[in-house]
């Protein structure tokens, strides 16, 4: 663990157990995985008794507070998670992101955390007597099925000159069908497009960028058909989808935007 993240995590845990209402705290994210490194977040679980957790709302920020320099911090309904509490403490700078918890709820998770500490057992007793369900990447079928409406609409986007939901429209096509496809051609974890850097695929992935322009925009959206066509082809016999039927529409559709866009 990184110096910073490792001072943070001891300040805070001293706090944490001072203040009864805590019954206990959990890691996940990379902190499992041991691959942390100096621009990571720390992604922390806050267990609290299942009365308290009801009430827990106009107090979660104090708490935060208790466990250093506390700079600002947000719930976490833009991400579907009311219960998380964004935080950015420093000097110097760290993310951490706080879920705060009842001992009921630990029942539904996508992984098992490291206890760091808890009350008479509290965490690692509900942890065995239940199982986590992990992430799962969207199917090949589940993509192929969107893929080729997601083109339609970027393509009307670009004919209509809206640019940046052209733009939005790209990133949204790398996260959602690009790099759920190349985790299935190489394996690994699926979480958007994070790490892809390290991937064969990367130089292809990066063509479906663009500036705020149309013959880019164009271009890039392109290359995602190029990429995409690319990543079905290298599928596994038990990852095969069937074609959708929009496919040869769609196609025809950018093949003469890109003539006309030429002539």
């Amino acid at each position: 663990m990184p110096p910073q993240h490792r001072e943070f995590l001891s300040a805070a845990l001293e706090a944490w157990r001072a203040d009864p209402r805590i019954l206990g705290v959990a890691a996940g994210g990379s902190f499992l995985t041991r691959q942390m490194d100096a621009f990571s977040d720390l992604d922390l679980v806050l267990v609290l008794s299942d009365a308290l957790r009801a009430t827990i709302a106009q107090e979660r920020t104090a708490i935060a507070r208790a466990a250093g320099p506390l700079l600002q911090g947000f719930t976490g309904e833009h991400v579907g998670e009311p219960r998380l509490l964004i935080c950015l403490y420093g000097p110097p700078l760290l993310h951490v992101d706080l879920k705060f918890i009842s001992v009921a709820e630990l029942d539904v998770r996508i992984e098992d955390p490291e206890v760091l500490f808890e009350r008479e057992g509290v965490i690692t007793s509900r942890l065995r007597a239940t199982r986590p369900k992990p992430l799962t990447a969207p199917s090949a079928q589940w993509i192929e099925d969107r893929f080729w409406i997601w083109i339609h609409y970027g393509l009307d986007k670009i004919q209509r000159g809206e640019l940046f939901e052209s733009l939005d429209m790209l990133a949204f096509l790398r996260a959602q069908s690009l790099a759920p496809l190349i985790r299935l051609t190489e394996g690994g974890e699926w979480r958007g497009a994070r790490r892809l850097e390290a991937s064969p695929q990367a130089a292809a992935l990066s063509r479906v960028c663009a500036r705020h322009d149309a013959a880019e925009c164009l271009q890039a959206l392109s290359a995602a058909v190029d990429l995409y066509t690319t990543l079905r082809e290298q599928l596994r016999p038990a990852d095969a989808c069937q074609r959708s039927s929009a496919e040869p529409a769609v196609r025809a559709y950018l093949a003469d935007v890109v003539a006309a866009r030429r002539g």
